[in-house]
């Protein structure tokens, strides 16, 4: 399977010429739809090792053209012959808190390293080239004092390099991809670029990654629609097929939401990579918030769905020979890989910290007013605005109180940002289908979307209205919606926040 997909070329898209005759690698945006498309099929077998290989590619385009110009051939070759990328950073003494890392890099003094130590949560072990943390004799402490190096299985003269497996992980999940326990012991290594900027590159690294796992949540949801709707339009249950019964179907538009969100998202992401990768200093201020947002989102929001998706299929969602089993275990991994929601939450106040909420809140207000033209929209558009005041005055108020107290409301405050960040942008691409071809689907969708945001009443409004009920295979398949349907889901959410608002007391 990992040839398949190195042979389609994703890894050499990304980062070499001449891909389908495309003069330049493809854009962060292909590069993450690609990766959608792939991860709607599997995720466990090929989703890290691939990811692995393209970050690998990259991080030594980035930091290191002399390993470049040796290994980025051999990463994105599409023959068959590829080499093979893992990353191993957790340690037992630190896990997220990488700055605990206890690996020792001794230099030889012919410009490579040895290194010493054990990595706790080794994926793809096997691999042919391993980027790897250690800190090197005399560095400081914590996270500033690692460097980066790249540790072959094989060393430059053909003998096996002092890379050890103690055992593999009995995992939950991403069961058929290896995960082990790895000692070093005296491990061969080139350095990676500057290695006191080891902290930058793993970031790089990370933050990448991390783009890549929302990416697989997307794909994982769309997955597990398709299944959904398939398996319901099969299924005869009290004399008719389960999708045209109401209650499935209002589970069903529950799923196909969640999906619609996970996609925008992602494509809201990838945009804004490609901007930053363009020296966009605005848009990589951005990115430095909305990664780590739809990362965490993603990830919560895949758990539930996988679990909702399983139950439309009833008892066999339970079964192996089906996929929902396997995608429940799945989406888990990729909720804890590459840091889990906590972390994400923490990156989130590091990153207002570092003064790019500006970026943030700027881009929902450009985002919602694109949506004002279009009467129905312009009421849950005001409705994003204030929330995103709402929230601009929380963060505000976090610089007057202990730090121990603002990370109490960090993962609410994470939620807050990610739901009124792609509350505008299904608004702005809401309007824009009502403009091109008159459907009311996505203005339908965002106005369910936003309904979560207000509340319990809210979400009835537009969810108990059996107005959308003769549209619901269309709205819930991607087919043409008449717009008075949008409309009108728009309406009553729109009515609903004003009565909530008018009923909660003044700030």
């Amino acid at each position: 399977m990992i040839r398949i997909v190195l042979g389609f070329g994703v890894v050499r898209a990304a980062h070499l010429p001449g891909w389908r005759g495309l003069e330049r690698p493809v854009s962060k945006t292909l590069l993450l739809l690609m990766f959608y498309e792939l991860f709607q099929s599997d995720l466990a077998i090929t989703g890290c090792p691939i990811g692995a290989i393209s970050g690998l590619a990259g991080t030594l385009k980035r930091h290191d053209p002399q390993l470049a110009e040796r290994f980025v051939p051999g990463l994105c070759d599409e023959t068959g012959k590829h080499l093979t990328a893992a990353m191993f950073l957790s340690e037992k003494a630190g896990g997220s808190d990488v700055g605990a890392n206890e690996t020792i890099a001794v230099a030889t003094g012919d410009g490579t390293w040895r290194l010493f130590g054990e990595k706790w949560f080794a994926s793809c072990p096997h691999s042919d080239l391993a980027l790897v943390s250690a800190r090197p004799e005399g560095a400081g402490p914590g996270s500033r004092g690692l460097g980066f190096f790249l540790v072959p299985r094989t060393t430059p003269d053909g003998e096996r390099n002092a890379i050890r497996i103690h055992r593999l992980k009995d995992k939950f999940a991403s069961r058929s991809m290896a995960t082990g326990e790895v000692g070093l012991d005296g491990a061969f290594a080139w350095p990676v670029g500057d290695i006191s900027q080891g902290m930058k590159q793993a970031l790089d690294f990370v933050n990448m990654n991390r783009a890549g796992v929302v990416a697989a949540c997307a794909g994982a949801m769309r997955r597990g629609v398709f299944e959904a709707l398939e398996y319901s339009r099969h299924r005869i249950a009290f004399g008719r097929p389960l999708i045209e019964q109401p209650l499935m179907c209002d589970m069903l538009a529950e799923l196909v939401v969640d999906s619609v969100a996970g996609l925008s998202s992602l494509v809201y992401l990838g945009e804004i990579l490609d901007r930053a990768e363009t020296g966009d200093t605005t848009a990589a201020s951005l990115a430095r918030v909305l990664t780590g947002l739809f990362k965490m989102d993603s990830c919560e929001r895949a758990r539930r769905h996988a679990s909702d998706a399983a139950e439309v299929r009833g008892a066999n969602g339970l079964v192996e020979d089906w996929p929902d089993a396997r995608m429940i275990r799945d989406v888990h991994y990729h909720s804890i890989g590459e840091g889990p929601a906590n972390v994400m939450a923490l990156s989130t106040l590091g990153a207002i910290a570092g003064g790019h909420a500006a970026a943030f809140f700027a881009d929902v207000t450009t985002r919602a007013e694109n949506a004002y033209g279009s009467i129905p929209l312009a009421p849950l558009a005001a409705f994003i605005l204030d929330e995103s005041h709402r929230v601009a005055a929380d963060i505000a108020a976090l610089a007057g109180i202990d730090p121990d107290a603002a990370q109490l409301g960090a993962r609410r405050l994470t939620r807050r940002m990610a739901e009124i960040a792609i509350g505008a942008r299904l608004l702005e691409e809401a309007r824009a289908q009502a403009d091109e071809n008159g459907s009311g689907r996505l203005t339908w969708i965002a106005a369910r979307y936003i309904a979560r945001v207000g509340g319990g009443e809210v979400i009835r409004a537009v969810a108990d209205d059996p107005g959308w009920l003769p549209h619901a295979e269309a709205l819930l398949e991607g087919r043409h919606v008449p717009l008075h349907v949008g409309e009108q889901a728009a309406t009553l959410v729109a009515d609903a926040l004003r009565q909530v608002r008018r009923t909660q007391p003044a700030d």
